[in-house]
């Protein structure tokens, strides 16, 4: 990881090169240098996603066998049931695979645990009720690589479980013998997936699978099976209407509201979902885009900020079942109802969270683990409290709540570097029940496991820490002369949309530009007109006040930032977002 030289911001981060470094002071030498940087070409197929690039759904390990037996129920007229999951990406899931098989006329049920209640998973009860009720196949999404007793009890009942997924399985160690040991190329000891006995288990963290480079969301893996399925049933000349480009949208929430990497397949499903979002959105999605007041096109930060948090706030507050049904209904007056009250239980968790981050901070009192629990936190709460802990003390954190049967239930979140799945596996021996994947997870401790599990989480963390890196640094892919800020560039870096974890928008250094004008706007921007002694660029700042003094009119700078076009001047006009200072004076 290479330096810049004097590379100490105002926000205390250490700037580093993202790739090799270079600079450029005309566009297109920026523009190459920039596709260099990344191994790219402009004919590269990366810049132009088609929905024909996708790999083939049957690649996925037991694929196959799924879709044919979805295939079987559909053509049977079996009641299938869906085993869904609260958050996001869990209720979108639950809404794309309902939507579709009914479409084709399949008798399908849904059901989604309660947060507090049911905890993630699936139940034995559940499976027990579902086949009680008729149901022969059942499909979970986003959840069941770990429900062991689920995939058993449904196997006593000849009650058939698929399970959709893309959470890290528990780990099997292996024993070996001494000259095993010794011929190995790693001292870590060797491990297998330790799977449930599910009748096909679709999962790219599978070690034995590894579709989409282990990269899809939950709903993500559901879509593949319902591509799976519609081949299947071209192939038995059933005839289809639904066209399944019509969930891509939700798929496209679903894999930006679980923060997987925008790169590969799910570059291609974003790409084409946001496509869908801003032309012809599911009717529920266009009751919350009005009730979250936006007006301009729907991005990666669009859904982020404004749409991901409304669908996970009934998960967190309510029940999930509110945010599945405003995802899948067809009808306006009954979507508006939905949104209008996600929005107001979004309103409530700020609070909460809020509150619990506060407790949360002072029950730690400075200790070192980040690792706390209370009876009285909200188990919809804990989760972000658990990110908002990462992201200021720069390592993973993992908060909880008592469950009514005394048992804690902790939600763990990091930062980039580290990875929660492994955590747990590393923490297993303290927790009755856990899954997760990179960035996030959760578990359930006994209540006389607890300090158990502080002490081994925190050896977790300190071994990842090694190799983690410094979270106090924010790369850069080149330093750029004000005769580069030209449209033509700021036109072709939009072809890197959408961007987010995993393609990350590019960086730009401009140094020692002169602060000719600095206006404070509403909302805490403040806009600048900035100067190298011959050429101007107008700059954008947003929550300006972290900078204190070193934007001041006069002041001799360098700015770390993006540019872009200017939608609201237009004309060609540029602009610089402003994301970082490096005061020269």
């Amino acid at each position: 990881m290479k330096t810049l030289p004097e590379s100490k911001s105002v926000k205390g981060r250490t700037l580093v090169w993202r790739n090799e470094p270079f600079t450029a002071d005309e566009p297109l030498v920026a523009w190459q240098g920039l596709l260099q940087a990344r191994g790219l070409h402009e004919s590269d197929p990366f810049f132009s996603p088609k929905l024909s690039n996708l790999p083939d759904p049957d690649t996925m390990k037991d694929m196959e066998k799924a879709s044919k037996r979805v295939v079987q129920a559909i053509i049977n007229q079996e009641h299938i049931h869906i085993f869904g999951d609260f958050d996001c990406d869990g209720v979108s899931g639950t809404a794309i695979l309902t939507e579709a098989l009914r479409a084709v006329g399949a008798k399908v049920t849904f059901s989604i645990p309660h947060r507090s209640d049911d905890g993630h998973g699936i139940g034995v009860e559940p499976v027990r009720e579902a086949a009680s009720e008729g149901s022969t196949l059942g499909i979970s999404v986003d959840t069941g690589t770990t429900c062991f007793e689920a995939c058993d009890e449904a196997i006593k009942l000849r009650f058939d479980l698929i399970v959709t997924d893309h959470h890290l399985p528990e780990q099997k160690w292996l024993k070996q013998d001494v000259s095993e040991q010794s011929q190995a190329d790693t001292s870590e000891p060797l491990s297998e997936d330790h799977l449930p006995s599910a009748f096909a288990l679709l999962n790219p963290a599978r070690k034995d699978c590894g579709f989409a480079d282990r990269k899809l969301c939950g709903t993500g893996v559901g879509f593949f099976l319902l591509m799976s399925v519609w081949k299947r049933l071209r192939e038995s000349n059933v005839d289809i209407q639904f066209d399944l480009r019509s969930l891509l949208d939700r798929v496209a929430i679903a894999t930006i509201a679980d923060v997987m990497a925008l790169v590969g397949v799910n570059r291609v499903l974003v790409y084409h979902g946001l496509q869908r979002l801003n032309t012809q959105p599911a009717v529920g999605l266009q009751a919350l885009m009005k009730v979250a007041r936006i007006k301009k096109s729907v991005s990666v930060e669009t859904i982020g900020f404004y749409l991901a948090p409304r669908i996970n706030a009934a998960g967190r507050m309510r029940h999930g079942e509110e945010a599945m049904r405003m995802l899948s209904t067809s009808d306006m007056d009954e979507a508006m109802a939905l949104a209008q009250a996600l929005d107001e239980t979004n309103k409530q968790r700020r609070l909460v969270e809020a509150e619990v981050f506060k407790q949360a901070e002072s029950k730690l009192g400075g200790h070192d683990v980040l690792a706390v629990y209370d009876e009285a936190w909200h188990a919809g709460v804990v989760g972000l409290a658990a990110g908002r802990l990462a992201r200021k003390h720069g390592k993973p954190a993992a908060v909880g709540f008592v469950t009514p049967d005394t048992k804690i239930r902790v939600s763990l979140r990091g930062r980039p570097g580290f990875h929660i799945g492994n955590l747990l596996n590393d923490c297993a021996e303290y927790l009755e029940g856990f899954g997760g994947h990179a960035g996030a997870g959760g578990g359930t401790i006994s209540d006389d496991g607890w300090d158990g599990f502080v002490q081994c989480f925190g050896t977790a963390v300190e071994k990842q820490s090694k190799t983690a890196g410094d979270q106090l640094t924010q790369s850069v892919d080149g330093i750029l002369g004000l005769d580069a800020m030209h449209e033509g560039l700021a036109e072709r870096l939009q072809k890197f949309e959408p961007v987010g974890q995993g393609n990350p928008a590019s960086s730009w250094l401009i140094e020692n530009v002169h602060i000719a004008e600095n206006r404070s706007l509403k909302g805490g921007v403040t806009r600048l007109k900035v100067s190298d002694g011959s050429l101007w660029l107008d700059a954008i700042v947003f929550g300006g006040g972290v900078y204190g003094d070193a934007l001041e009119r006069g002041s001799i700078v360098s700015l770390l930032g993006q540019l872009k076009l200017d939608d609201y001047r237009g004309n060609g006009a540029v602009q610089f977002i402003v994301e970082d200072v490096l005061p020269t004076n």
